[in-house]
């Protein structure tokens, strides 16, 4: 299966990006505007192979067209420009509802009880290896690339938990191995934040990182994409393991 993959990625590179991407993309990315040469190519190959390789589906009267395909996949390539995964290996398939949608849902409280019913919701991630969005959302996002809320970068690194287990205790992915690795440094500071919102003390980040430790990576995740200096001024020790896991710095994307 690699091999086939490997193939198909070598002759998309044999042809030149499409210059009708490369409008849709300066007009609408704010990250690929400022990439120099190097970093374009690169960005360029993996939203080239994202399209190639993951299937969109419409969903709820959803009319896409290839214009939306690539800013989702675009949104969805930044994550990894410090190479942390090869497009998701685990994602197949990205579902966009027009809007909001429904959708049901079955939780466990901590004193066992499951309670059940339906929600609205802007996006999600299975880990069978499907993201779902509201277009209405990601077309918002794009609009404010520096409000530190971006539902594809949320997803996204809910798929790069699956795929490394980056909130499990035995996880470590630190490059210092005297210093605490990314598993330990999001148990603290998912502690941090319950603190905080607990003593009514501000926290710039999204509230709803507080559901879990799989939302708190996956809010600073996007907090830390769009606007790095809120978490490097408040949240010091995520910012470092953050740039570790991704190898990325944001203030260059």
């Amino acid at each position: 299966m690699g091999m086939i993959r490997n193939w198909r990625r070598k002759k998309l590179d044999r042809t030149p990006f499409p210059d009708p991407w490369r409008r849709i993309l300066s007009d609408n990315v704010i990250q690929y505007k400022k990439m120099d040469s190097h970093q374009r190519e690169k960005f360029e190959s993996k939203v080239r192979y994202f399209m190639e390789e993951k299937s969109f589906e419409g969903c709820g009267g959803m009319e896409l067209d290839e214009a939306k395909n690539l800013l989702i996949a675009a949104l969805a390539c930044i994550p990894l420009m410090g190479d942390v995964s090869d497009l998701y290996p685990y994602l197949r398939s990205v579902l966009v509802y027009p809007s909001e949608y429904r959708a049901p849902y079955r939780e466990s409280g901590i004193d066992g009880v499951v309670s059940e019913g339906v929600e609205s919701r802007s996006g999600e991630s299975w880990d069978q290896g499907v993201l779902v969005f509201s277009w209405d959302e990601v077309a918002y996002d794009l609009r404010h690339p520096r409000d530190g809320a971006n539902i594809v970068f949320h997803e996204c690194a809910h798929q790069l938990d699956y795929e490394w287990g980056a909130t499990m205790e035995s996880f470590s992915w630190h490059r210092m191995a005297k210093e605490p690795g990314l598993a330990s440094v999001l148990k603290s500071s998912y502690k941090k934040l319950l603190e905080k919102l607990d003593s009514g003390r501000p926290t710039r980040i999204d509230e709803y990182a507080a559901t879990n430790i799989h939302e708190f990576f996956a809010v600073m995740t996007e907090t830390w994409l769009e606007r790095p200096d809120r978490i490097r001024t408040d949240w010091p020790e995520v910012e470092k393991v953050l740039s570790d896991f991704y190898n990325l710095n944001p203030d260059f994307l």
